[in-house]
C-alpha cells in the first residue's frame, strides 16, 4: 500500500463550511486556502525564517471529489498524489487509526488546506476547512486523560488544552498524542491551530489578527509562495538558504499525475539581472548536474518544461519520474537549488 508522505496553495476550490454554534463558519485569514493567504499565520521569528515551512492542499488533490467516508477519502487523497499527500505531523502520525477521528473530533474529509511551521516544542500546524470546536472538544474529553481537558474563549477564538506544560504523559498516549505531549487547540471560524504551548498557538492567532507581523507582511515571502499558488500545486514548501545559496528565498511545489508529477521551482533573488542569468545556470544543472544524495543525473529523474525570470524571480516548471521529489529534496537537503 502507498504510504503518507513522511516528513519532519489561484482560486481554489475550498470545502464548503455551514456556519453553525460549534465554531464553524468564515476562516479569519484572508485568502486563506492559499500558501500566501496562510502566510498570515506564520509569525515572523527568526524560527518561521530559518526553518521551511509546509504546505498541502487536500482539496487540490481530491480533484472535485469528496468521499462519503473517511477511509475512501483517504484512500483517494493517497491514489491521486501517489501517497505523498502532506498533512501536518500533528495529524499524519496518527491518521490511519480508527481512534483518531473520534479522539481529534474530525478526520481528513474536514481538511481542505493544511499548513505547519516552526521547530519543537513550537511547531504549529495550521488547518482550514470545516472542523467544529465543540466535536473536537468532545473528542479530547473522551481520550485517555481526556478528562482533563480544559476550555477557554477569547473572543471569537475557543482554545481547547490537555496536557501539563513540557511534559509527557506516557499514560495517555494516543493516535492524537503519539508520546503523551500536551495539546494546546485554537479553533476561530474555519481554522484550526494546533501544537503544544499556548505562547505558539496565540502568536499564530496573533499573527491573523494583525498583533503581531506574519511572514504575509514580507513582499519576498507573498511572491514566492503566489508563484506556486499560480501553479496550483498540491504540495508546497518555504525554504531559506542553508548552503551560501545565490538566492534569498526558494519554494517548491508538486502536482500529481499518476506516477509523474510537475514540479515548480520558485528563487528569489536580489536583482532581475541575478535572476535572468540563474535561468540559463539552473537550465545546465538539471541537464547535466547530479544529485548529491542518489549520485544519479538530476536528467535522469527531471525534465525541464519551462525556465523564465520576471524580475526578481525566477521560475522553472519541471516533469518528475519521481512523485516526491520536492518534498525529498527539502527533507535529505539534496542539491536540487544548489546551482
Amino acid at each position: 500500500m502507498k504510504r503518507l508522505w513522511v516528513l519532519g496553495s489561484s482560486v481554489l476550490l475550498l470545502v464548503p463550511a455551514c456556519s453553525d454554534s460549534n465554531g464553524s463558519g468564515s476562516s479569519p485569514i484572508g485568502d486563506g486556502p492559499s500558501l500566501a493567504g496562510l502566510l498570515h499565520a506564520v509569525p515572523d521569528t527568526a524560527d518561521s525564517r530559518g526553518n521551511p515551512v509546509y504546505y498541502g492542499n487536500l482539496t487540490v488533490v481530491r480533484a472535485g471529489q469528496l468521499p462519503d467516508n473517511f477511509d475512501d477519502d483517504l484512500a483517494l487523497l493517497v491514489e491521486n498524489s501517489s501517497g505523498q499527500v502532506f498533512l501536518p505531523d500533528a495529524v499524519r502520525s496518527g491518521i490511519r487509526e480508527p481512534e483518531f477521528a473520534q479522539f481529534a473530533g474530525f478526520d481528513t474529509r474536514q481538511i481542505a488546506v493544511a499548513l505547519e511551521y516552526g521547530v519543537l516544542p513550537d511547531t504549529v500546524a495550521v488547518l482550514v476547512g470545516t472542523m467544529k470546536s465543540g466535536a473536537i472538544q468532545k473528542g479530547l474529553e473522551a481520550s485517555p486523560g481526556g478528562e482533563a481537558t480544559t476550555k477557554e474563549q477569547v473572543g471569537a477564538v475557543t482554545y481547547l488544552s490537555l496536557g501539563e506544560d513540557g511534559a509527557s504523559d506516557f499514560g495517555s498516549v494516543s493516535p492524537i498524542r503519539r508520546v503523551g505531549q500536551p495539546l494546546r487547540l485554537a479553533i476561530e471560524g474555519d481554522t484550526l491551530y494546533w501544537g503544544r504551548t499556548r505562547a505558539s498557538v496565540e502568536a499564530a492567532v496573533g499573527a491573523v489578527a494583525n498583533a503581531a507581523p506574519s511572514l504575509a507582511d514580507d513582499a519576498n515571502y507573498l511572491a514566492v509562495a503566489g508563484a506556486l499558488d499560480a501553479a496550483k500545486v498540491a504540495n508546497g514548501i518555504l525554504v531559506a538558504p542553508a548552503a551560501a545559496e545565490s538566492w534569498s528565498l526558494a519554494g517548491l511545489g508538486e502536482t500529481f499525475q499518476g506516477d509523474a508529477s510537475t514540479v515548480t521551482v520558485a528563487l528569489l533573488y536580489a536583482t532581475p539581472a541575478m535572476a535572468t542569468a540563474a535561468v540559463a545556470a539552473f537550465r545546465a544543472h538539471i541537464e547535466s548536474g547530479v544529485s548529491l544524495v542518489s549520485s544519479a543525473p538530476w536528467s535522469e529523474v527531471l525534465t525541464v518544461v519551462d525556465i523564465s525570470a520576471a524580475g526578481p524571480l525566477m521560475t522553472a516548471t519541471l516533469t518528475s519520474k519521481r512523485p516526491g521529489l520536492a518534498a525529498n529534496v527539502v527533507v535529505t537537503q539534496d542539491n536540487l537549488l544548489q546551482f
